[in-house]
């Protein structure tokens, strides 16, 4: 088999390593395609008979490795079309952004032709796992207001206050999610130990990864087995601890890399990170930039998931970062917010999009980011990524519900924080016959949109 010399360019192909050297775990121990597939249906992967598959059913790496699900996907893959799973990486690209995809490519370069070579027409191909990622359970120490209780147990009463009646989590649902223990299963442990020797690659999220015991559990093995000074470890951490027997431990392995959690600069994070404290997050940062070495830290990026709360100050804190380091990189990687879709950017008034648009044109000219790489623009990529859908009175009128009540449970104001919302806070759409007839028409828009992309 053999690829075009052009197919890791943006948007002219769909070819992407992972399907044969990466296995994700989620919070609740199902197999998926990857963490940047997870919001899409297909990216769980179904055993043949179509049972979606959990390590608790004791699937072996082989056994989902060999599944029709993943010999499709690769089959895609090989002959440029995108498989369903990869819409994320495909209108990352279509935006003219670096998607994972490109990334994982060219970190993955070197087993590019053994995967072209061992791949046969059936899509099937020798078990070479040398990438994991895993999210131990939902063992968490914040309650961010994007989150949900399947990846941070403490969100529970939370959740059931802000939520519709519908999506309220009581009962047997509530019970699993604040009692995980799928990482206890043996099968997990057995294939993570007799697939060790391949392991280049070992990525932990939650969760928050640093809290967790089955993190350590997982880096002791490695240590014993003598294979950690071979592996590269990866962390997104919310950067509230920095424990002591991490410390103790990362100086073993071949790197450590950080994505440090940081959605604003100051009291906002804490707002959306709650209940984070500036003052520890800011002394963390400090700490990582100034200790990298003994930490073994080969690159550290504060990653900042764009959303509506914070993509009016995402200036704040990117020239904090510009300024502040001499380790941590520069600029942050910005993720766009998907879901849940009141907090999604696409969906803002018009007015305010139009305000996005100058102040990240503005920020963009102050740091020149055109000239610092020959990288696209990273915020040229979240206005496109905010052009691909249209204003949503109705996901607006969530917005200013949820947010109403998660601020009456904390105390506290989002006025105060970003008065750039202040108007779309006090719209009071709805009142009049025709304000329902509108937010009725959006509510259709929106549903039939979701039915749209999930099939």
């Amino acid at each position: 088999m053999t690829l075009p010399a052009n197919f890791n360019d943006i948007s002219k192909h769909s070819f992407c390593v992972l399907p044969w050297v990466h296995r994700f775990v989620n919070l609740g121990g199902e197999v998926q395609l990857c963490c940047t597939a997870e919001e899409h249906s297909h990216s769980y992967i179904k055993s043949d008979s179509g049972k979606l598959i959990n390590v608790a059913d004791g699937f072996t790496d082989q056994q989902i490795s060999d599944t029709a699900h993943i010999r499709e996907i690769r089959k895609l893959m090989l002959k440029g079309t995108w498989p369903p799973a990869c819409e994320r990486c495909r209108i990352t690209e279509q935006c003219g952004g670096s998607s994972r995809r490109s990334h994982e490519n060219h970190h993955f370069k070197h087993h590019i032709p053994w995967i072209l070579d061992n791949t046969d027409a059936q899509g099937r191909a020798p078990v070479r796992i040398c990438s994991r990622d895993y999210r131990l359970g939902n063992l968490c120490n914040l309650r961010c207001r994007m989150c949900h209780p399947r990846a941070s147990k403490l969100m529970l009463e939370e959740w059931n206050q802000i939520s519709r009646r519908r999506l309220r989590l009581k009962g047997e649902n509530a019970y699993q999610l604040t009692h995980m223990d799928w990482f206890q299963n043996e099968q997990l442990w057995d294939d993570f130990a007799e697939h060790i020797h391949d392991l280049e690659h070992l990525h932990f999220a939650g969760g928050e990864p640093l809290i967790i015991p089955e993190v350590l559990k997982a880096l002791e093995i490695c240590v014993k087995s003598g294979v950690a000074s071979r592996i590269e470890l990866t962390f997104n951490t919310n950067v509230t601890k920095i424990p002591q027997k991490h410390r103790d431990l990362w100086p073993q392995f071949k790197a450590v890399n950080l994505l440090c959690s940081v959605d604003a600069f100051g009291a906002l994070n804490d707002y959306i990170r709650y209940p984070s404290k500036w003052k520890t997050i800011a002394h963390n940062l400090d700490t990582i930039d100034r200790e990298h070495n003994e930490l073994n830290l080969g690159w550290v990026s504060i990653s900042i998931t764009v959303q509506i709360y914070n993509v009016f100050k995402l200036a704040d804190l990117i020239e904090y970062t510009q300024q502040r380091f001499s380790f941590i990189h520069p600029m942050p990687n910005l993720v766009h917010l998907s879901v849940p879709d009141y907090f999604n950017i696409q969906f803002l008034p018009d007015d305010l999009k139009n305000l996005v648009v100058k102040q990240l044109g503005d920020l963009s000219q102050r740091l020149k980011l055109n000239e610092m790489s020959n990288d696209p623009n990273p915020l040229d990529g979240i206005l496109a990524f905010m052009q691909l859908s249209n204003h949503s009175p109705y996901i607006m009128n969530e917005f200013r519900r949820i947010t109403s009540v998660f601020d009456q449970v904390r105390d506290e104001s989002l006025i105060c924080l970003v008065p750039e919302l202040a108007g779309l806070m006090q719209n009071e759409a709805g009142k009049s016959f025709a304000d329902r007839w509108k937010l009725f028409k959006s509510q259709v828009a929106w549903l039939t949109g979701r039915i749209r992309n999930r099939f």
